[in-house]
């Protein structure tokens, strides 16, 4: 499609690619609302749903099941590819998007592209280890896999309590709290496959969600550490700790989570980042590439994230 033609809004109408687990999480449904809202087409796609093939003529094949190529769409917005289970789409989205980067200018632009492209997969376990690389604050772990692994570690003098993490999950699945070897044990028969991470509990009254897109924080949410993360010495200890932070406090956690989103080469993205009352300073838990942001609009109606991604 010719450039000046598609930024002839009278003669060219947008046309946005959602691909998706869920049709009906949040998250997507805003999306296509807001799109639509902007007079936009949009198509909502499952990762399940997309067929891929090599034709007699040895060529490639990608069936959205919508009646349009790849190459016709001028935003493809790629939400989490994990889908029920323990089912994984990670190699279908990432063939997708290794098609369309290998279009060039013809193809559309995908949000994350460059950052997927580099980084198929981002745990907890690279993300620990090139934030440290770079300077950046991140929190101190131990890892290991499996069996052998998990005997090491008990038959090693180690000091609870800890965090125990997988190197994959969201909203706190799979990070559990030791503070007892009984519990310890336990996990380890629960988490016998898969890499784990271990962590010390930090000692975090504050975080905040920060929202990042095209080089910038479109908002932050504060948070209070739940409960369920802290022993109970530390809830003792935070017991009459009330967060207040100055400017400069603020604007450094401005700059860790931007920083952050630069070294992964990340548009958008939602941190978990914290403040460690016995360091003093901004730790970052995770950054998500496709954070949910449902609270994020709930708790700031101002800040209309679906619209702004939908508008790049």
């Amino acid at each position: 499609m010719d450039d000046d033609l598609r930024n002839n809004q009278y003669l060219y109408m947008k046309k946005i690619l959602i691909l998706t687990r869920f049709r009906g999480e949040y998250e997507p449904t805003r999306l296509k609302t807001e799109a639509l809202k902007q007079g936009f087409e949009v198509d909502l796609v499952n990762y399940e749903k997309i067929g891929l093939a090599v034709s007699d003529l040895g060529e490639p094949v990608i069936n959205l099941g919508t009646n349009q190529k790849l190459e016709e769409y001028d935003l493809i917005i790629p939400r989490a590819a994990s889908a029920k289970g323990k089912k994984s789409m990670v190699g279908v989205k990432t063939v997708v998007l290794e098609y369309v980067r290998a279009l060039g200018k013809r193809g559309p632009k995908v949000l994350n592209s460059e950052s997927f492209a580099e980084f198929p997969l981002m745990g907890k376990l690279e993300q620990g280890i090139m934030l440290a690389q770079a300077g950046l604050p991140a929190i101190p772990f131990y890892s290991f896999v499996g069996k052998k692994g998990w005997k090491n570690l008990l038959e090693a003098e180690i000091d609870l309590p800890v965090m125990v993490k997988m190197r994959f999950g969201s909203h706190g699945k799979n990070v559990k709290l030791v503070e007892t070897r009984d519990r310890l044990e336990r996990l380890s028969k629960k988490y016998s496959e898969g890499t784990v991470l271990i962590q010390p509990v930090l000692k975090v009254r504050r975080w905040y969600r920060v929202i990042v897109l095209g080089g910038k924080v479109l908002g932050m949410m504060k948070h209070r550490q739940k409960g369920k993360f802290q022993s109970e010495e530390m809830k003792e200890d935070l017991k009459n700790v009330k967060p207040s932070f100055s400017d400069e406090q603020m604007n450094e956690l401005k700059r860790v989570s931007l920083k952050a989103c630069e070294l992964f080469k990340i548009e958008y993205a939602g941190l978990d980042v914290a403040w460690e009352e016995d360091k003093k300073k901004w730790m970052i838990f995770e950054i998500n590439r496709t954070a949910q942001f449902k609270w994020f609009e709930k708790a700031h109606p101002d800040i209309n994230v679906a619209k702004a991604i939908v508008s790049l």
